[in-house]
């Protein structure tokens, strides 16, 4: 071989080194959802999954993951905590949850049993239960690599053995989960084997998430070796009773807990010298002590600034105390409760804030110089952007905020929002937010360009947006096929909305071919993610029977009691309920239910009047939008082209679900049901 080709391989072989190493140096994002659900309501509690999350979480965020960690969900406070989570996971590396509790198969598919979960009728499993197929999808459509890790393969604790399942009654298997097939990229870790029964053991942790929690812990490990690791440990404590199980469809190696930080370098002493006094230099605690750092949320990793006024190698820092909640990190990697760094690597410190934790986080640093040291305290206050809290929008699963409706939107924020693109350019949430202000404030074109921005830019609601603007006529002209076209790329993407409006298309053959059982399965998704609109199209659709889908009223009236519990001004409307007319309605919580809602009455009348409310008369001019309950939907296109636009129901002819002409979740008159739901007592 000639010395020309063996510097050509030189050469190649640095090429590859170096670009091995810029990827390595690369901060991987890293997220984490740790549920325990122990204490549930009407059933008797589990002894370890608190503990057994408790355990778990400590690990994730020892290995530098950003661990979101909840303990005793409800059915609406998971729905809240998975929304945060999953804007968190958006673009992620790698997306893991972690869910200890109750969980059971029907037809083949997995549920999550939420605390309060009574499944005493056939369709609670579609209101008060978790689907595993939708946590993975959502995961799928938001992250590279998906890890779902389940301890749940306990016995059915419900006496009730037949569910709605879609279209059909399905009876419950009786103990453990069923296989799930995992896509490209994607690790599904089960406590045992499918249809098996796993332990809570006779500890303090299940003999599961003990072994996970500690296996996991040692560095460099391939997550495939483990949970082989894991199997040896829990096959050994209950005497080959229970054997975990995982499919796994990865193509990218997963290493959990990295090797520990290299220890910050201290200075070299002579041979025969002993340690050298070093006082701390000037300043060094006063950069960090007492500090108070207003930290953006929902922007990426914030450099904190410090100023640090101190490069000698002789000096490290070391975290004596990590933020409770978000992730701390230098450009390279990310940080972990036990890390160290440099006094030349403070200045670039960075902090990411939880999305849905406002609380102000401490830090603290044992400053170290030679045999001397000093603790220093921090604060990191986070602060939401005045454009996220004047326009965000609801169920935004790349937003940060709860949101606002169209007509809650003031006339401040195309100011606020056109601040925050200049500051931050890059966020296509910002992008997507200006859009609505202007929009709400009238302004069409500038609307629909910072709309379309926004989705050149990643972001999915907008995309969504582009599909209502067409499917309404709002500045442009109306095209059922178009907007069907942009509602599939943002379901496809796990937006609410777009299901939602994609799922009435394709049960009613509006704009596309219809396919009742694709339209209602994305229905019944939507409305599990919390999309009011969506449970009250599919209580119309149980209430009468269509398209070959069974009538039953008591399913349709568990979507619109689960629309009422998430503040639906038309799910009361529909029942006959005084609707609200203010942004600020009261919880309808359970003790001011006084009687149970048992029967639905259809009463046939020749006009909708099924509203407790004075009725207002038609409006001739662009006033005031009323308000849409708690998901943002679309008010019906006005002459002019200049009606706000934000919601599943576009307002358009888009029939859903009703029959005619969709308003979404108002306070007013839907002319679709012309047999509707009479008053009923009891709320």
């Amino acid at each position: 071989m000639g010395l020309a080709m063996l510097r050509c391989y030189a050469f190649l072989a640095a090429l590859i080194l170096v670009g091995f190493t810029a990827f390595e140096a690369h901060a991987d994002r890293r997220v984490a959802f740790v549920i325990g659900n122990s204490e549930y309501r009407e059933i008797p509690p589990l002894k370890n999954p608190d503990r057994d999350a408790r355990d778990v979480a400590n690990m994730f965020r020892l290995a530098g993951f950003d661990v979101f960690v909840a303990k005793d969900l409800t059915k609406l406070q998971f729905e809240e905590r998975f929304r945060n989570y999953l804007a968190a996971a958006d673009g992620a590396d790698v997306a893991v949850v972690y869910y200890s509790g109750h969980g059971f198969q029907i037809g083949g598919e997995n549920f999550l049993i939420p605390v309060d979960a009574s499944l005493k009728a056939p369709a609670d499993i579609e209101v008060q239960a978790i689907k595993l197929d939708d946590v993975l999808e959502q995961l799928r459509s938001k992250s590279k690599i998906q890890v779902i890790i389940l301890d749940a393969c306990r016995n059915n604790p419900f006496p009730r053995k037949d569910y709605w399942l879609r279209d059909q009654l399905i009876v419950a298997g009786d103990a453990g989960l069923a296989q799930v097939k995992s896509s490209l990229n994607t690790l599904i870790a089960f406590a045992t084997e499918p249809g098996a029964v796993a332990y809570d053991g006779t500890g303090n942790l299940s003999p599961f998430s003990s072994a996970f929690s500690r296996r996991a812990l040692a560095p460099n490990q391939e997550i495939r070796t483990v949970m082989a690791a894991v199997r040896r440990d829990v096959v050994k404590a209950t005497n080959g009773k229970q054997v975990p199980w995982e499919n796994s469809s990865l193509i990218d190696d997963v290493v959990l807990v990295r090797s520990a930080d290299q220890p910050a370098l201290e200075k070299v002493q002579p041979s025969g010298v002993g340690p050298v006094a070093l006082n701390l230099p000037t300043g060094a605690v006063e950069a960090i002590e007492n500090r108070d750092i207003s930290i953006p949320v929902g922007v990426g990793p914030a450099p904190l600034k410090l100023d640090f006024p101190v490069k000698d190698p002789a000096v490290s820092l070391k975290l004596a105390s990590y933020p409770a909640t978000g992730t701390l990190s230098l450009p390279d990697r990310a940080l972990s409760p036990q890390s160290s760094l440099t006094a030349d690597e403070v200045d670039n410190l960075r902090y990411e804030p939880q999305i849905g934790s406002a609380a102000p986080v401490e830090v603290g640093f044992e400053i170290r110089a030679g045999n001397s040291s000093k603790p220093a305290t921090m604060k990191l206050s986070p602060s939401l952007d005045p454009c996220d809290q004047a326009a965000g929008a609801p169920l935004d699963l790349q937003g940060v905020v709860p949101g606002r409706l169209p007509n809650e939107i003031g006339g401040g924020a195309a100011e606020a929002c056109e601040a925050a693109v200049k500051a931050y350019p890059n966020v296509a949430r910002f992008h997507y937010e200006l859009g609505r202000a202007l929009l709400a404030a009238g302004k069409v074109d500038e609307a629909r360009k910072a709309i379309q921005d926004a989705a050149d830019k990643g972001h999915v609601r907008a995309v969504f947006e582009l599909g209502s603007f067409a499917s309404s006529g709002i500045g442009t002209a109306v095209d059922p096929t178009k907007a069907n076209g942009f509602y599939s790329q943002a379901s496809d993407k796990g937006d609410p909305y777009a299901m939602a409006a994609l799922g009435r298309a394709l049960f009613n053959g509006l704009g596309v071919q219809s396919d009742t059982g694709k339209g209602l399965d994305l229905l019944l998704k939507a409305a599990a993610m919390g999309h009011v609109n969506a449970m009250n199209d599919l209580a119309l659709i149980f209430k009468e029977g269509r398209n070959g889908v069974p009538a039953d009223p008591a399913r349709a009236l568990a979507f619109l009691k689960a629309g009422i519990e998430r503040q639906g001004v038309y799910s009361m409307s529909i029942l006959g309920l005084p609707a609200r007319t203010t942004p600020t309605v009261a919880v309808c919580k359970p003790k001011v239910i006084t009687k149970t809602i048992t029967k639905i009455k259809v009463v046939r009348t020749p006009t909708p009047k099924v509203f407790k409310t004075p009725a207002k008369p038609a409006q001739t001019d662009p006033g005031p939008v009323p308000w849409r309950g708690n998901n943002g939907d679309h008010p019906a296109p006005r002459s002019g082209g200049s009606s706000g636009s934000d919601g599943g129901s576009t307002g358009s002819t888009d029939g859903g679900s009703t029959g005619s002409t969709d308003t979404g979740s108002t306070g007013s008159t839907d002319s679709g049901s012309s047999g509707g739901f009479d008053t009923v007592s009891g709320l």
